[in-house]
């Protein structure tokens, strides 16, 4: 479904960094690639080893960063500029004080997160003369737009929660109440913040922030949305205060759902965990997590949307976004180019894809049966649609869509966000 979309570019390393010995090397190299499982995976083996301290602290900074550690991620973000600035290079401490705005900005901290891209912007303006491209104006605008708004904050109590959910169309829809009405939202992971309609902010009462922003998601054409701030919401006996969701336009005679409102991650990601029982129909809130599965961790979170890893039935590892509110699965035309022998001597067809800002024709082929492993659990999907590149262009930077076609094969799906992991049952 719906998410945003800031341009910030990819962290990369210089090239002409000479890495003193092999575990610095390959750090390195998990660090230019983006390839965070990976480094997971490795770097308790391998930090005592390393000889390069702000290659060790660097890779310190993204593993917080993406496995959702804000508070680790400020401290050693702070302390790698402080120590490195010069090392890092512009661009690079550019890039990573755009990351530590978007956790103060997620964490509430508005008037920090706005200050901070302030000086990023005027310091590119003034090295390049021009924002343009760059996202920077777009993000700073939001942040002074919320700057004097209190942080949002998730309260619950300490039992167990069962909230009854719903299906239509494939997708899960929970009750969400403000100022004493019931609402229909559908539960989303795919969506970064929570989004309803203009009808419904009218309803609501809902108060109306700044300028319009840029909003989209998924392989759908994009469009503004503008922002509004919700005093409380309840989602059973939880509570959600101080939420800056986004208003979409009304749903168009192109939106097969009719959407009028979407839960987001702002919500889903502090709840800690939630358990989505597919056989009950529930959700529930655990007043207890659940232990980490010897699997280990496989989600991350990217622009706050959870991201999994999963290998196929040839041990090959993949990363997919993770998305309730997508009703099926698909693959993206990075898989199609990492796969092209096979992928391309498959019939192209056309698929009509509706999304934000309306509905978009893509070129697919069919994968007749196809096989992941994610954790301990397998899934198989017969005739997965793979999206082919658009003149040759791989647009996406993730190998596909997994959503509701994944979560139906289950009677149990465990998302767990402070051990960073997914699992199935």
């Amino acid at each position: 479904m719906k998410r945003i979309l800031t341009a910030i570019s990819i962290l990369l390393l210089s090239s002409s960094v000479i890495f003193a010995q092999e575990a610095d090397m390959k750090v390195g190299e998990l660090l230019n690639t983006g390839n965070w499982f990976d480094l997971e995976r490795i770097y308790p083996a391998v930090a005592a080893d390393m000889q390069t301290p702000m290659l060790k602290q660097m890779a310190e900074v993204m593993l917080a960063s993406n496995f959702n550690r804000p508070a680790e991620m400020r401290e050693k973000f702070q302390k790698l500029i402080a120590e490195h600035q010069a090392e890092l290079g512009f661009e690079n401490v550019c890039n990573m004080t755009v990351m530590g705005a978007m956790v103060e900005g997620y964490e509430g901290n508005y008037a920090v997160a706005a200050d901070m891209v302030k000086a990023i912007a005027e310091a590119v303006k003034a090295a390049t003369g021009s924002l343009e491209g760059t996202g920077l104006s777009e993000l700073l605008a939001y942040y002074e737009a919320v700057r004097g708004y209190p942080a949002p904050v998730l309260e619950k109590p300490a039992e167990d929660i069962k909230i009854a959910l719903t299906e239509k169309s494939d997708l899960l829809w929970i009750p969400v109440v403000v100022n004493g009405k019931t609402y229909d939202f559908i539960l989303d992971t795919g969506a970064s913040f929570t989004m309803i309609s203009q009808d419904l902010a009218k309803d609501m009462g809902a108060k109306i922030i700044g300028d319009p922003v840029f909003v989209g998601g998924g392989e759908s054409t994009g469009g503004y949305g503008q922002r509004t701030f919700i005093e409380n919401m309840n989602v059973g006996p939880v509570s959600l205060k101080n939420i800056i969701a986004f208003v979409s336009e009304n749903p168009s005679d192109d939106d097969p759902l009719k959407v009028d409102a979407v839960l987001g991650m702002d919500f889903i990601e502090r709840a800690g965990e939630i358990q989505i029982d597919l056989a009950a129909m529930t959700l529930t809130i655990p007043a207890q997590t659940t232990v980490m599965p010897a699997s280990g961790r496989n989600i991350i979170l990217e622009t706050n949307i959870p991201v999994v890893e999963s290998t196929d039935s040839n041990g090959n590892r993949y990363t997919f976004i993770l998305d309730t509110g997508a009703s099926g699965a698909n693959l993206s035309d990075l898989w199609f180019a990492k796969n092209a022998e096979m992928a391309a001597a498959l019939p192209v067809e056309t698929q009509n894809v509706w999304g934000h800002g309306g509905t978009v024709q893509l070129h697919i082929v069919k994968i007749p049966e196809y096989k992941l492993t994610i954790g301990t659990a397998s899934a198989e999907f017969k005739d997965l649609p793979v999206t082919v590149p658009a003149n040759g262009t791989v647009s996406s930077s993730r190998d596909g869509r997994l959503g509701m076609g994944l979560l139906k094969q289950f009677s149990k799906v465990i998302f767990n966000f402070e051990d960073m992991f997914v699992a199935f049952e």
